[in-house]
């Protein structure tokens, strides 16, 4: 994508802060925590990486030293048990820890070499090339065609026919044939299955390049989910698609790449998420290169 950075810009901020005691102090918890720049996992790039990212909320260090890079067109699982950071990690993706009182990144995320936490980075832009679908479907209390209209009309595109866009996000969410004839009705009638869809057609028509999706199946049933799964699979020829799954047997059907996240306990018995290992999912579920992989994959533990 050309001249990515001027497209996501915003005037210039005001000067940072200096840090109080307590943020110095939670910083030096964080370079504890950092790999060393040679073995860092983020040697491979991507359209989007991270690099020695972490979050914190207050003077909680919530997950740290997380490096990855997404690759073009490619399916990326985030895996692990409860609480190791991978719905966190996500969310950094395009910032929506913004939005969680008290949160804040460390490290790096970069979207085609721009820092997205770049003072001069507008947020609203970066959303429209970097979009995301929930656990839980949330549809607007509007018609099926506000739905698909609302994200076009607030990021201020302006398309020769808004029809065709609702058309086009709706059959790229394999929708249409469904929603057809009942495009002015109210989308909380539909089932959940389709109201996911509808929330994944919502994403798409703003046209971004990457999709993120935090546990779109969890509040489905094995049809639905299924559906969910045909549709990333047809969706990865067009986006680069990022997943936060707890379903292992989802992460080996659907994505090119998985990562593995943990918690362990720090020397004040604190939990802290990391990255324990990134690799091809063929790779990861057939010989895993860490035992704590193995032992997670196998169901010993989590």
């Amino acid at each position: 994508m050309t001249d990515i950075k001027a497209k996501m810009t915003s005037p210039a901020q005001p000067p940072t802060p200096e840090l109080d005691e307590q943020e110095k102090q939670l910083l030096a918890e964080i370079e504890k925590h950092k790999m060393p720049r040679a073995t860092a996992q983020s040697a491979f790039t991507g359209i989007m990486t991270t690099e020695n990212l972490g979050v914190s909320y207050g003077d909680f260090l919530a997950v740290s030293n997380v490096n990855l890079g997404f690759v073009k067109h490619e399916i990326t699982a985030l895996i692990g048990p409860s609480g190791c950071g991978k719905s966190t990690v996500i969310r950094c993706l395009n910032r929506m820890n913004d939005l969680v009182p008290g949160a804040k990144v460390h490290g790096s995320v970069r979207y085609h070499g721009t820092d997205i936490y770049d003072p001069s980075v507008d947020v609203i832009r970066l959303r429209r090339h970097v979009g995301m679908v929930f656990q839980k479907p949330n549809p607007f209390p509007k018609s099926i065609y506000d739905n698909i209209a609302y994200g076009p009309r607030v990021t201020g595109m302006k398309p020769d026919s808004m029809d065709e866009v609702v058309e086009r996000a709706l059959k790229g969410a394999a929708l249409w044939d469904e929603v057809k004839d009942k495009l002015k009705q109210d989308a909380t009638g539909l089932s959940g299955g389709q109201q996911q869809r509808l929330c994944i057609a919502r994403t798409i028509a703003t046209s971004p390049e990457v999709i993120l999706m935090d546990e779109p199946c969890s509040a489905l049933d094995p049809i639905a989910t299924a559906k969910i799964e045909d549709l990333m699979e047809e969706l990865a020829r067009s986006y680069t698609i990022i997943i936060v799954t707890h379903n292992m047997q989802q992460a080996a059907r659907v994505s090119h790449r998985t990562a593995f996240f943990t918690a362990e306990a720090d020397e004040h018995g604190k939990r802290i998420g990391k990255l324990v290992e990134f690799d091809t999912t063929e790779r990861m579920f057939s010989n895993p290169s860490d035992p704590r992989t193995e032992a997670y994959i196998s169901g010993r533990f989590g």
